[in-house]
């Protein structure tokens, strides 16, 4: 079952564009935050026609999907080894806008902590790997203090 999808407005797109990043590099597509800011009005008419018909359509071009995967090298490792690299994968810049647009509405219809239970860490602001760790060796510690089992899976 999915939810109903009700059509973006020029307003909520002409927000996200003003809220890009500008300091991001440009992708295989050459378009960068900097210019979709400075572009006029009509060009967020423009954004809300195509991205509206994406959501209809049910259909992610193809094109808007490429990544381009810069390894990153792990300070400490060894340079020759595939191991000593992080993959990181950038999408073009309008991508990540049409991504931004149904998460900021989801973020505003829903509260994610009623959604989410409270030890869910994954994919929510501020909420860090390191923040699970401390839950998790705190959860550990309490057990061992009331002398109870302390299960877990990983």
């Amino acid at each position: 079952m999915s939810l109903p999808i009700t059509a973006f407005a020029p307003a909520e797109v002409k927000a996200a564009l003003t809220r890009l990043n500008t300091r991001k590099a440009p992708r295989y597509d050459l378009i960068s935050g900097q210019i979709l800011k400075r572009l006029p009005r009509k060009t967020a008419v423009l954004f809300t026609v195509i991205f509206n018909r994406m959501l209809t359509l049910s259909h992610f071009p193809v094109l808007r999907k490429y990544t381009e995967i810069i390894m990153i090298p792990k300070p400490g490792k060894p340079p020759h080894e595939p191991t000593s690299y992080r993959p990181i994968s950038l999408l073009p810049i309008t991508s990540k806008l049409f991504e931004r647009l149904p998460l900021q509405r989801l973020k505003e219809e829903h509260d994610p902590s009623t959604l989410l239970p409270s030890h869910h860490f994954g994919f929510r602001e501020r909420h860090s790997t390191i923040h699970q760790v401390h839950r998790l060796v705190n959860e550990i510690a309490v057990s061992l203090e009331d002398k109870k089992y302390c299960n877990a899976v990983s």
